[in-house]
Parts: C-alpha cells; structure tokens; sequence
C-alpha cells in the first residue's frame, strides 16, 4: 500500500468536507454532541499535516519534516486520548460518571508527557523518514522509551484504552460502538501489518472512523438527557414490575 502527499492532501480534504457536515447535523439537531462532531474536522487538519510531512521527506526539506512531524505528533500522541477523554465528559449527564470521566480525563494528560519526549527523539536519528512507502516516526514506532517488542505492544495498549475507555462507559455509549470497534480493529491490523509506520498508517485508519462518528452525531438525540431520562425510567419500571 503506497501513501504520499496527494493521499494525505486527499485524505484530509475528504475528512474536512465530513467534518463540515457533521458539525452541521450537531448544530441543527444534537448540538450537545459537539465534540464528536468536531472530530472529523481534526483529522482533515491532521492528515493535511502529515501531507507536509511528504513534502518535506521528497524535497529533502529536513526543517520541513521537523516541524509537520512536530505538529502531527502532538495530534497522534497527546491529543487524541485527552479529546476523546473530554468529549465523554462534556456529553455525561449522570453526575457518578462524570466525576470519574473527569478523572480520567486528567489520567489521559500523561501522554502530553510521552509527546514531549517523543519529539526530543534519539540524537542524530530524523523525527521522521519514509519506509516502506509509508513515514515512519522513529521514536513513537521504535517502542518511545520500551524499545522492545513487549514495550511497544503495551504502550500501545495502554493508549488504546486510555482513548477507548471513556467512550465505553459513558451513557451514550451506545452511539460509539461502531467506532470503538472499528478504531480496534484497525490498530490491531496496523500493528501487525504496518508495525514500522504504527503512528502514520493508524491515524489514516482511525481518521476514516469519522464517518462512523459523523454518523453517530446524526442518529443522536437532540437533547444529551433524553436517552438518560427513557433509560431511567426504563430501570424504574423494571425495578416496579419485578417487585410485584
């Protein structure tokens, strides 16, 4: 699979034109669902910036590459867990899940730390290169501070759910399912197929889930505490009936 400039340029403007509609729909229907719909958006502005990553590896623009690299690093690793942390906690309308998705939201900070130190990098090794006609980010895909297989494989984890878990049990969750699942399913797949360029070939994958969230933001309700309120009532009525 071969990626360049024009795909991420691409990529990017296709995820601009979702996120367009998608912040629409919230605006008109479930404006609550803000976050979410904000989503696509971010991507287009992340797959337009690894478009410059390209431009600078194929011009041997080694400033270039440094500074797109810099800048799709702090999407790839820091913000992402933090967003998805965030919007969760934003759209919680029970008051025991919002404190804990609070607190996870604060958790999900420490990966602010692990971008500072992926940008610092190895001395004398590019941010960032191509391999395999994909652009490999040295420090991120070589493991970051566990440069060994088992390392690699539990950071990566550990990001996994620290982006994940949120939106597992907040009380929409319902909405997310699809692209929860397929966010795993692709960085399995990435890890085991494109292991060299993990950051890059993930984040395209993970970016093409917009359309799932875009399609979530549609099928919301247009108030955050409508479902609560039917899932409330719900539990009552189940909680009645059986005490008879």
């Amino acid at each position: 699979m071969c990626y360049s400039a024009e795909a991420s340029f691409g990529s990017g403007a296709l995820l601009l034109a979702v996120g367009a509609w998608s912040l629409r729909t919230a605006v008109r229907k479930s404006r609550w669902m803000w976050p979410y719909a904000v989503v696509p958006v971010l991507f287009g502005v992340q797959q337009c910036t690894e478009g410059f990553v390209w431009l600078g590896i194929h011009g041997e623009k080694p400033w270039l590459v440094e500074a797109a690299s810099r800048f799709y690093l702090l999407f790839a690793i820091a913000f992402w867990p933090f967003w998805y942390s965030f919007a969760a906690w934003k759209t919680e309308v029970n008051h025991q899940k919002k404190g804990f998705l609070g607190f996870w939201m604060g958790l999900s900070l420490i990966w602010v730390l692990a971008y500072l130190i992926s940008i610092r990098g190895d001395a004398g090794v590019p941010i960032a290169c191509e391999s395999g006609h994909s652009v490999r980010y040295n420090y991120s895909d070589s493991g970051g501070l566990w440069k060994t297989t088992e390392g690699k494989w539990l950071s990566r984890t550990l990001y996994l759910l620290t982006a994940l878990v949120p939106n597992l049990v907040m009380t929409h969750r319902r909405y997310l399912w699809g692209p929860v699942l397929t966010a795993s399913a692709s960085a399995l797949a990435a890890a085991l197929y494109y292991d060299h360029a993990f950051t890059s070939v993930w984040c395209l994958w993970s970016a093409l889930v917009s359309a799932l969230i875009a399609r979530s933001v549609w099928l919301a309700p247009a108030k955050a505490e409508d479902l609560f309120l039917k899932e409330s009532k719900f539990r009552a009525t189940g909680a009645l009936c059986g005490s008879v």
